[in-house]
């Protein structure tokens, strides 16, 4: 049986660990700040912090380039193998029509557009080389996969609006009276585009307990094997609390991860969002 080969883009967030770990590939982002363009693991979490809060700068993403997919996709085929890239959604990102480009011409490259970002990515990821590892045709699991990631259920809870104001993504209306209010907005991922969803009103303790409860109050329709947790900058003790919920919930394995650049570009400081399947 030829080689199937499972990529990502980095904006998964797994970080290198799982990448190893579920043995993928990965096509890494940039970050441009001021100046200067990184590659996304040169940047950390405090150097987008740093940018915004003390330098006054808008740190920027770049979407992966045509070319790093294309020399992962002719490697990855070259003896008879196969390769599913499983791309961050074409609505948040160019990297998915990057990708097809890319694949043109080439025979076993299966670029599929997971309408997700970070771990829900990373969630379709360990299905697809669970798949490998049974020994499942690449027809198979593309067509899992595909159907898969409609039930990617993800909620964001941000603290507040700032970072978001800054990027142009909300009013200074809308930051305003959020702040004045303490309403503490979630957002969600539908149909690959980011929207708003329930707010929360009170201290951020106080609203991190109310969306937790939220997102744990139907859970005969959830999917329990895995969940992330993916968190910038909050304190630790509503990441256990986050975490313990669900646990009790019945979620056989919880794995928290730091929000990587890109995500970290968009929402600053403390966001948290969890993320699963639905049944």
């Amino acid at each position: 049986m030829s080689k199937i080969t499972i990529s990502v883009d980095n904006t998964s967030d797994m970080g290198e660990e799982l990448y190893k770990k579920y043995n993928l590939e990965v096509i890494y982002f940039g970050v441009v700040i001021g100046d200067n363009l990184y590659r996304d693991t040169q940047v950390k979490p405090e150097d987008i912090y740093k940018a915004v809060e003390v330098e006054g700068l808008l740190p920027k993403t770049n979407a992966a380039l045509e070319i790093d997919y294309r020399e992962l996709f002719e490697r990855a085929t070259q003896d008879g193998g196969h390769i599913i890239h499983l791309s961050m959604s074409d609505k948040l990102s160019a990297s998915h029509s990057n990708a097809i480009r890319a694949a043109k011409g080439l025979e076993r490259v299966h670029v599929i557009d997971t309408k997700s970002l970070s771990a829900g990515i990373g969630l379709l990821a360990i299905r697809a080389t669970e798949m490998v590892k049974e020994g499942k045709s690449v027809e198979e699991i593309v067509t899992v996969i595909s159907a898969l990631k409609n039930k990617i259920n993800i909620s964001l809870m941000l603290k507040d609006l700032n970072y978001l104001y800054r990027g142009g993504r909300a009013s200074g209306l809308k930051l305003l009276g959020a702040n004045i209010l303490k309403i503490r907005p979630s957002l969600i991922v539908t149909d690959g585009k980011i929207i708003p969803d329930r707010k929360f009103k009170g201290e951020y303790t106080h609203a991190i307990h109310e969306w937790t409860n939220f997102r744990l109050s139907d859970l005969d329709s959830i999917q329990k094997d895995m969940a992330f947790i993916v968190h910038s900058d909050i304190d630790v003790k509503l990441l256990e609390y986050i975490e313990e919920e669900m646990r009790k919930a019945g979620f056989k394995e919880v794995t928290r991860l730091m929000t990587g650049p890109t995500l970290t570009t968009h929402v600053g400081r403390n966001l948290v969002g969890t993320l699963f399947l639905q049944k």
